[in-house]
């Protein structure tokens, strides 16, 4: 199975009384690490908390945004090796320049994302994966439905949890060829640790899945 990412992106949300990351102290720290600062300069102002906003900082094609409005210091990119090397530089940033206690002043960390995977015929293997349930829906339309979708979300709770796994798994459209686009969300609290594992594990989750449907 040929699977072609679109974006990775971790987010961390903070529980601070205040967001951590004033500048242009956050702006030194990733420079130090050698990241290409890519904020513009801010006004001159006056207090202790300033901040810059936005994408502010890029290395090996991952970015790094803040946003002190929702607490949140992001990574994206398009490559496995690029989103955790900067999972890992933010995590250094937190604990060693700003004396963070990610284990509690983190709320929940964050796996979001996209990317494409080529294998079977996705509109087939949708329409099949649920059989003759949406059959109930033919007299209402008039028409022979089916399901062009699954999305797969935990039985109990709700996507506002700490801990939550959102997946949609579709046919791409347009596309040349037969692929799925599958969207996905990792949500597991503040347990930083674990974040690496679902990044690394990530293609073998979602190539289980795809197996798994077309095989139900």
């Amino acid at each position: 199975m040929k699977i072609v990412p679109q974006k990775y992106r971790v987010a961390f949300v903070f529980n601070t009384l205040y967001y951590p990351f004033t500048y242009p102290d956050i702006l030194n720290s990733f420079a130090a690490r050698k990241y290409a600062v890519t904020a513009p300069p801010q006004p001159i102002k006056s207090g202790a908390r300033i901040y810059a906003s936005g994408y502010v900082a890029m290395k090996s094609g991952c970015f790094i945004e803040l946003n002190e409005a929702k607490k949140i210091i992001a990574c994206e990119s398009a490559t496995v090796d690029s989103i955790i090397a900067s999972f890992r530089d933010i995590v250094d940033v937190s604990k060693t320049d700003f004396k963070l206690d990610l284990s509690n002043d983190i709320d929940y960390c964050e796996l979001s994302g996209a990317l494409v995977t080529y294998d079977d015929n996705p509109e087939d293997v949708i329409k099949n994966f649920f059989g003759d349930r949406y059959h109930a829906f033919d007299d209402i339309l008039g028409i022979e439905t089916a399901s062009g979708s699954i999305r797969i979300i935990p039985k109990n709770g709700s996507q506002a949890d700490r801990k939550w796994v959102d997946i949609t798994i579709a046919q791409k459209i347009p596309s040349a060829e037969k692929s799925y686009y599958v969207e996905f969300v990792f949500r597991n609290g503040n347990d930083v640790e674990s974040m690496v594992d679902s990044i690394s594990n990530l293609n073998d989750t979602v190539s289980s899945i795809i197996n798994k449907i077309g095989g139900a």
